[in-house]
């Protein structure tokens, strides 16, 4: 899907920053991938300048909450100039850093197959990696070129970032790098061109370190009203035939269902989001982290009341969207907040449960945190079960000599 958000050539950005996002959720909201963003910042002041160009480079932070995710990145993906990884262990186990890496590497192999060009990709590092860390298909690249620090190949960007003595050397690394950007998308003259479906692309790294394999499933269930049983007089516009495709926050301009974006938002973590609904569970569903999707209308429906209740005997992560937007949740809040404190009562008192969640951007800040602690509660509570070691040998006993 084309958006046309670069317009003629010169909007280009230079570089398409690829990073796996911390799945580290600090407890006092500080924002975990501070770092990485502060790095692309100083990359595209140096980018701009050495090439004079209006887009130095892209990164997800960019695109605007509640938007279509997979068609912006796509978007940057076939428009960018070079790609630049930030690579650490968690990348090579990030969904969504091993497809972004297969639909950039796709475009370059269509434009430039036979031509003698460099590949347009540019690992960096962002904690420091040995050769064992790295696939096969990287070891030959070269990640620490000529002409850079050897703090950085020692540190990474992150460890000359943190460490207040390699402040120059962070500098002299991330200037360094803007005029590698430059040399190779010079050299490299890649085109644009189209990459159709960013979802239905597989992960580059899938067979490395078992790929998809190696991430933690994570269960998003949603209880919401469908639009043949919706009670009398609720508006339309929110529902869909079936449960996950409510969309809590849409408007003129949104119109994504809010558990698509949730399985976005949690693949872009590193995990494996699995969509269902408390109508319709998942098959043979795992034994996983769950966080509950509540439209705050259903509090009021018996037969779904009842399943919320039976749920809240062994409660989950609850995070409960609703649209200031939305007139009759807004007028109806106060009780719609009782009803569902009634029927979620031990679920919304967990840390990370979070309800009245206003916007799709507070969602997208509380999502995570709920995850997270998700995470933390199964590892606590999942049961041990040690294994069972036969004997290999009879127990010694000690006997008295005989007299």
């Amino acid at each position: 899907m084309t958006l046309g958000i670069y317009g003629d050539d010169d909007r280009r950005p230079y570089f398409f920053l690829s990073y796996a996002r911390s799945r580290f959720r600090p407890d006092d909201g500080t924002d975990p991938d501070r770092w990485v963003t502060k790095l692309f910042k100083d990359l595209c002041h140096d980018v701009g300048i050495v090439t004079g160009m209006p887009t130095p480079g892209f990164m997800d932070r960019q695109i605007p909450a509640g938007t279509q995710w997979p068609d912006h990145l796509a978007e940057a993906l076939a428009s960018c100039r070079v790609f630049l990884a930030l690579l650490s262990p968690a990348y090579f186990t990030s969904e969504y850093c091993g497809k972004e890496w297969a639909a950039f590497l796709g475009r370059v192999k269509s434009q430039q197959a036979g031509l003698d060009r460099p590949l347009a990709v540019i690992p960096a590092l962002w904690t420091r990696l040995e050769p064992t860390e790295l696939p096969p298909d990287l070891k030959s690249m070269q990640y620490i070129p000529p002409g850079f620090p050897s703090q950085y190949a020692a540190e990474g960007f992150y460890g000359i970032m943190k460490l207040g003595r390699y402040r120059e050397q962070y500098k002299q690394a991330v200037l360094q790098l803007a005029r590698l950007v430059k040399e190779t998308a010079e050299q490299a003259d890649l085109g644009t061109g189209p990459i159709s479906d960013f979802d239905a692309l597989g992960n580059a790294f899938a067979d490395y370190r078992g790929g998809a394999r190696g991430r933690q499933p994570i269960k998003l269930t949603v209880a919401a009203h469908r639009l043949d049983n919706l009670p009398p007089g609720r508006d339309t516009y929110y529902y869909g035939r079936t449960m996950p495709e409510w969309t809590p926050y849409r408007n003129a301009d949104y119109t994504t269902p809010i558990a698509r974006y949730a399985e976005q938002v949690v693949a872009e973590l590193g995990h494996e989001p699995i969509v269902d609904s408390i109508d319709e569970p998942a098959a043979d569903p795992p034994t996983s982290p769950t966080v509950l999707l509540v439209d705050p209308w259903v509090s009021r429906d018996p037969a779904i009341g009842g399943d919320l209740r039976r749920i809240d005997e062994d409660p989950v992560n609850v995070l409960v969207p609703y649209n200031a937007d939305d007139r009759q949740t807004a007028e109806a809040e106060k009780d719609l907040n009782r009803s569902v404190g009634a029927v979620l009562g031990r679920s919304l008192v967990l840390p990370g449960s979070v309800k009245s969640i206003s916007s799709i951007e507070a969602f997208r800040a509380a999502l995570p945190k709920a995850v997270g602690e998700s995470i933390n509660r199964y590892f606590k509570e999942a049961p041990v079960h040690p294994p069972e070691i036969e004997p290999t040998m009879a127990r010694p006993t000690l006997e008295l000599p005989e007299n």
